[in-house]
């Protein structure tokens, strides 16, 4: 059983004016309206419908399991750290997408989830979930464009799996790696903690082998280098962008 944890600390995406109800949330991105929603429940009488999760780096999360508990699917809404969707068969896996803060994923009995960071997130089954969207119009508006953002992931996988090689696909990676987490020093983006060969493979749906040989082709063009334990360094995010759109 995962443990309880403080339900009342903010999602560590939302600002202040986030929180607020009313016309000009809807213009915020929907990771962000759903995350001051749900604060804004965390805070009044529809808090204890809500059961928030601290979740462990590298704990899987089985939706079958969590389906066959509470006799029901329900809705992970990530408040903090990075989850991976994935499916495996025969000892292979493949990265459906990965959760940030604010994401909302559905879990059933189809549904496997990794914690790559140290997480918090909020899980509403799916009776209580159609009590709050009758009662609160505003969370099931918010929940419907990020779910259907997850599928338009999954669906940009497929795309690329079948009409683009893995350097294509690695370079994408890359460069929302870059986007989503770089830090940026003079000498181009670094990576910190950037995922293995192996991860970045179960990510794009290639080989270790595969992504090795890109990353060192990489290497040799100048575009990317080791730089200590564990992190990447971009050296030309714009270069590097520019082989995304030329590379099949």
């Amino acid at each position: 059983m995962i443990p309880f944890c403080d339900a009342r600390r903010s999602f560590e995406s939302a600002a202040p004016s986030e929180r607020a109800h009313g016309t000009a949330s809807r213009a915020m991105p929907p990771e962000r309206r759903l995350g001051g929603i749900v604060e804004r429940m965390l805070q009044g009488p529809m808090a204890r419908h809500l059961v928030v999760r601290h979740l462990a780096a590298g704990q899987l999360i089985d939706g079958a399991t969590e389906e066959e508990e509470a006799g029901e699917g329900s809705l992970l809404v990530l408040r903090r750290g990075r989850l991976r969707h994935f499916v495996s068969f025969e000892g292979k896996e493949l990265t459906l997408f990965m959760l940030e803060p604010g994401d909302a994923v559905y879990l059933h009995a189809g549904s496997t989830l990794e914690v790559k960071k140290d997480a918090e997130a909020i899980v509403v089954v799916s009776a209580t979930l159609h009590t709050l969207a009758r009662t609160d119009p505003e969370l099931a508006l918010a929940v419907a464009p990020l779910i259907d953002r997850l599928l338009q992931k999954s669906i940009r996988m497929i795309e690329d799996m079948a009409f683009h090689g893995v350097k294509h696909r690695l370079i994408r990676v890359l460069c929302e790696a870059a986007d989503r987490d770089g830090r940026p020093l003079a000498h181009g983006v670094v990576l910190d903690a950037a995922p293995r060969a192996e991860d970045f493979g179960m990510q794009i749906g290639a080989t270790r082998q595969s992504v090795s040989t890109v990353i060192a082709e990489l290497g040799r063009s100048g575009l990317l280098h080791r730089l200590g334990a564990g992190s990447l360094v971009i050296s030309d995010l714009g270069r590097l962008r520019e082989q995304l759109a030329t590379e099949r």
